[in-house]
């Protein structure tokens, strides 16, 4: 079943890129996760129009990711992900909001106050909560609404009694 379900995800998304005008070679691939769960990955290679697809932030590519799941949902297999790229993006805008969120931890841990970080889409505030949720010193609360959600960084409880010792 998986071996269709990625002919019918490559097929949907070169579909899909052709009718909104983008030529762009398409490769699927899959992956295991812990507790069983299997990613999709879809990477899409550009040669023309790549800030147009990514869109401000990845916005547009995050909307092509959802019609894709909408298109694609009936015939995933259950315990399954999908996720979608665009010339490395996410891959690289991962290791950015990585830097960016150990940064803020360094600025929390030395001064004891919270960071807050810029507004953010859903999925990354999504990777920097992931990224410290097994952090000893902070922990992370999405605050705002909207287009100006973001994430507030802060001590852990146990870890601010430790500093007053």
């Amino acid at each position: 079943m998986e071996e269709s379900f990625r002919n019918h995800l490559n097929t949907t998304v070169k579909d899909l890129l052709q009718r909104i005008g983008f030529v762009a070679e398409v490769k699927t691939g899959e992956e295991m996760l812990p507790d069983n769960l299997i990613r999709y990955r879809c990477d899409i290679t550009l040669h023309d129009g790549q800030n147009l697809l990514i869109g401000q932030h990845g916005a547009n590519v995050a909307a092509l990711l959802h019609i894709v799941k909408l298109v694609v949902r009936k015939g995933m297999p259950k315990n399954s992900v999908l996720s979608l790229d665009v010339n490395r993006y996410f891959e690289e805008k991962k290791g950015f909001l990585e830097r960016e969120a150990m940064a803020a931890v360094r600025e929390v841990e030395e001064t004891g106050l919270p960071a807050t970080l810029r507004p953010m889409l859903s999925f990354e505030r999504k990777l920097i909560h992931h990224l410290l949720a097994a952090h000893p010193n902070v922990m992370t609360e999405s605050v705002g609404s909207g287009e100006e959600r973001k994430i507030l960084i802060k001590r852990r409880p146990e870890s601010a009694e430790e500093g007053a010792l």
